[in-house]
């Protein structure tokens, strides 16, 4: 990559507000220097004061998730992809809304080395689910994971399928305060979720009606933005009574003194995270795509097979530092992480009825209107030929 290239890279993309333009010109020169990826995304970091990936604290700053989307997508695109050996590599950027158990499969097959075993140089990049449709429908992104919001615009008729499941259910948990002992005593109260209309926010309104209280009437419900970290603070300064939280933050919360009132998945048996393509990568390039889905497995498979190994990792990447934390999170985790990467018919099902629910289509949609679960299928026999091959 030469450095006029770094800079039209960075200058390109100016016309997007970006508040520290002369960050892209030093960003543009530092990655000359840099041959690892994480290197250069840490390097980024630095000289833009912006986070392409999701730090191991809560990020507040959240206004430059699309320029540094772009900026790295620029890069991904103008770089010579190589594996370690030297082979060419095929670009893989996934999009996640945050680093946490939910991504730590993507997050361990890039650190593992699993995608790059299948000849694809690996980028996690953290943006709301809504941009990375848009940035998925584009071809500016490979896969996106949150596998609800997937399915709504597959319902919606966008060119979007789900291909394979990473996590089986949720592992949202309704956390509040100690003073709240049931579902009920939350009549008026204040609950905090990341976004109207969000996961956390559906989960939100579906357990106060389920126990009766209507949502904005006995409960006030308020958008706080960001992830999980962010709702946890605002539940620990007192600005609002519960909040629905992902782990690790609902173990942390309950080291804290909160108390873990209801876990979603007992109440809904919808697929959380998964990988979702655009509907022309998966019938143009079905190879590139059933590489990736082995790749993930293979992570999965890691994780489960290896448990002080993985928490490690989680301490390393995700910051789960104490084990009295950590342990309970990688237990509740390796339950929710699938082996085979398909869902159930009858959670596909399920996930499609709240879709067209809330998306307001009354007709019919099959799944495969939503999803495609062959290319899982292929990644799992080519998975087990290997394991088998390996043995003997």
């Amino acid at each position: 990559m030469r450095l006029a290239d770094g800079l039209r890279l960075g200058l390109a993309y100016r016309s997007f507000n970006c508040c520290n333009p002369a960050g892209y010109i030093r960003y543009s020169i530092a990655v000359l220097f840099s041959l690892a990826e994480k290197k250069r995304l840490d390097l980024f970091e630095q000289t833009c004061n912006f986070r392409v990936l999701e730090s191991r604290t809560p990020m507040v700053k959240r206004k430059p998730y699309r320029i540094c989307f772009l900026t790295v997508v620029g890069f991904f695109l103008s770089a010579s992809l190589t594996t370690q050996d030297g082979r060419a590599a095929d670009r893989l950027l996934i999009a996640t809304p945050a680093r946490a158990m939910f991504s730590l499969p993507f997050i361990i097959g890039q650190a593992q080395g699993f995608y790059r075993g299948e000849g694809l140089e690996p980028g996690l990049v953290v943006m709301p689910p809504q941009l990375a449709l848009q940035a998925l429908i584009s071809g500016d992104l490979d896969f996106a994971s949150p596998f609800s919001s997937s399915t709504r615009a597959a319902v919606s008729g966008m060119p979007v399928r789900n291909v394979m499941v990473v996590m089986t259910a949720t592992d949202h948990v309704l956390v509040v305060s100690p003073k709240i002992g049931r579902v009920e005593d939350l009549k008026g109260k204040i609950l905090g979720v990341s976004s109207l209309k969000s996961t956390p926010d559906l989960e939100t309104r579906l357990v106060l009606e389920k126990y009766g209280l209507k949502p904005d009437v006995d409960a006030k419900i308020v958008a706080l933005g960001g992830g999980s970290g962010l709702r946890l603070a605002a539940l620990q300064g007192g600005n609002v009574d519960g909040v629905m939280l992902s782990m690790p933050q609902n173990k942390m919360a309950g080291q804290m003194g909160f108390r873990e009132l209801v876990f979603m998945k007992d109440l809904v048996k919808i697929p959380f995270v998964g990988l979702a393509s655009n509907a022309q990568r998966i019938r143009n390039d079905p190879d590139y795509v059933a590489r990736a889905i082995k790749a993930t497995l293979k992570a999965i498979r890691f994780i489960k097979e290896n448990k002080e190994e993985t928490l490690k990792l989680m301490a390393r990447e995700l910051g789960i530092k104490e084990r009295k934390v950590g342990g309970p999170v990688y237990d509740d985790a390796v339950q929710l992480y699938s082996d085979t990467g398909i869902p159930s018919e009858d959670s596909m099902m399920e996930d499609i009825a709240h879709a067209r629910k809330i998306q307001g289509v009354r007709r019919e949609v099959s799944i495969g209107e939503a999803a495609d679960w062959s290319l899982a299928r292929r990644a799992l026999e080519l998975l087990e030929k290997e394991r088998k091959g390996t043995k003997r």
